[in-house]
């Protein structure tokens, strides 16, 4: 029912037949937000300096929400993705000392096809991971198909049609429902792209070159903390990336672990992480899977970390920022 919710809701403007030549400005639905701070619990956890946090909520639940993967550009302007097919674009508004206070010009559109289509369901268009190329261009995860995909998001606005991106080998042997969660960029601009693994103890990494023509062997492995899931990566202004776990249990409830490793740490047959951080209560939590890394005007690395609400109740999207402390 949310699904066809959501299609109802963008009908208009997605199924007019001059809709993809419309102006990019009117091809966005605008979302209103209430953006209320939140108190995370503590000024600083292990190397990361906390620098504001908001709760995201709009009053149609059923039209925002879902948020997995995470972009944050050098301008300011956010860009994520969700597990339902949709993207969510706002720009951050910081205070005159950096600290994350709120958003403005938040707005949506649902995500196209290779045929420029929206998808036909959540199986379909359930995109997870998110990252820009290096030339402007955003990659796309969609866990239960085990696709990329590739978006002109500046150029065509969300009615660009999809290109397909590289494919990756023996995606089918993955789990159901944790299959391409993180997405990032090497330095030489190959996709760097990471499974979530449901807990197993590690979990396969792939390099993938965006014009690759056959399917990419896995390159290494990744090791999460005991339980922990891998949700996010992104490449470190300094060289590097960074990476965000994910833990849940019914009894002990969310956790959250943000790590980071080298470039060269990819040449090798397990990546063990440097931990930053570990998030567990009574800090404030969530479901977080996205995590996006900019370099501030004073030369400080930024992260951004937001959770997943998965359109429920009892479930927040927060929107955290913490900056590396060296």
């Amino acid at each position: 029912m949310r699904w066809r919710s959501l299609l109802c809701a963008v009908a208009l403007a997605a199924c007019g037949p001059s809709a993809a030549d419309a102006p990019i400005a009117e091809q966005w639905r605008a979302v209103t937000l209430t953006a209320t701070p939140v108190d995370f619990g503590a000024e600083r956890i292990g190397a990361l300096r906390f620098r504001g946090g908001l709760h995201l909520a709009a009053d149609n639940h059923d039209l925002f929400g879902g948020l997995s993967g995470l972009d944050v550009l050098e301008d300011g302007r956010l860009i994520a993705v969700s597990d339902y097919g949709e993207w969510f674009e706002a720009t951050l508004v910081l205070a005159d000392d950096g600290a994350l206070v709120g958003v403005a010009d938040a707005r949506a559109a649902l995500l196209r096809d290779e045929r420029g289509e929206p998808f036909e369901d959540k199986a379909a268009g359930d995109s997870e991971g998110l990252t820009q190329l290096p030339d402007g261009r955003f990659a796309v995860s969609f866990e239960q198909t085990q696709t990329i995909r590739i978006y002109d998001l500046n150029r065509d606005g969300p009615f660009g049609v999809a290109q397909a991106g590289p494919r990756l080998a023996r995606t089918q042997s993955l789990p159901d429902n944790v299959g391409l969660e993180a997405l990032a960029v090497t330095s030489e601009g190959a996709l760097l792209v990471g499974a979530e693994g449901g807990g197993r103890r590690t979990t396969p990494l792939w390099i993938a070159p965006i014009t690759a023509a056959a399917p990419v062997a896995r390159a290494t492995r990744y090791r999460p903390a005991s339980g922990y899931s891998l949700t996010s990566l992104d490449r470190l202004p300094s060289g590097g990336f960074v990476a965000l776990e994910r833990f849940f249990a019914p009894v002990l409830g969310a956790r959250a672990r943000i790590t980071r490793f080298s470039e060269d740490a990819l040449g090798g047959e397990e990546i063990s992480a440097e931990e930053l951080a570990l998030i567990s209560p009574p800090l404030t939590l969530d479901n977080f899977e996205g995590v996006a890394a900019v370099r501030m005007s004073d030369g400080v690395t930024r992260l951004y970390i937001v959770s997943d609400d998965n359109f429920s109740d009892r479930q927040r999207t927060l929107l955290l920022a913490f900056d590396i402390v060296e």
